[in-house]
């Protein structure tokens, strides 16, 4: 979680009342979740148990063009040492970098179902551990 949860300096809003963290999504404002890892079978069939993604999510409001959205979150991102990840021909973006563990992490940034001018921001690296399986 050290090395995932500075991904959020990079969203607008981040450290002001406009982008909060909280400790559950929500559909109708602004959020920003820590969800660390846990032990999970996600089936609970024997032999499928093991530790779940580590994850930072978020939502926000965002009016400016998608590119100025964009370049804004990839300014911030890398600074951080992450890569984009061109998606041509969509409203998506994405990021990756490798962890100090040699795993790599992957950030996603999408306009939210709920539409205009909100924004999905997730960020996953894989658990440090044995993964669940079956999910």
């Amino acid at each position: 979680m050290d090395e995932l949860s500075p991904v959020a300096t990079a969203l607008p809003g981040y450290g002001t009342s406009s982008l909060p963290w909280t400790s559950q999504p929500s559909t109708s404002r602004p959020y920003l979740i820590k969800i660390e890892p846990h032990q999970d079978s996600c089936d609970g069939r024997a032999g499928t148990q093991g530790w779940s993604e580590v994850v930072v999510q978020g939502s926000f409001r965002w009016a400016g063009s998608n590119e100025a959205l964009f370049a804004r979150v990839d300014s911030g991102l890398s600074a951080l040492g992450w890569n984009r990840t061109r998606i041509p021909g969509t409203t998506e973006a994405m990021w990756k970098k490798r962890l100090a563990n040699g795993s790599v992490a992957t950030t996603e940034l999408t306009p939210s179902p709920l539409g205009n001018p909100t924004w999905e921001f997730v960020a996953i690296a894989p658990p440090a551990g044995r993964a669940a399986t079956g999910c």
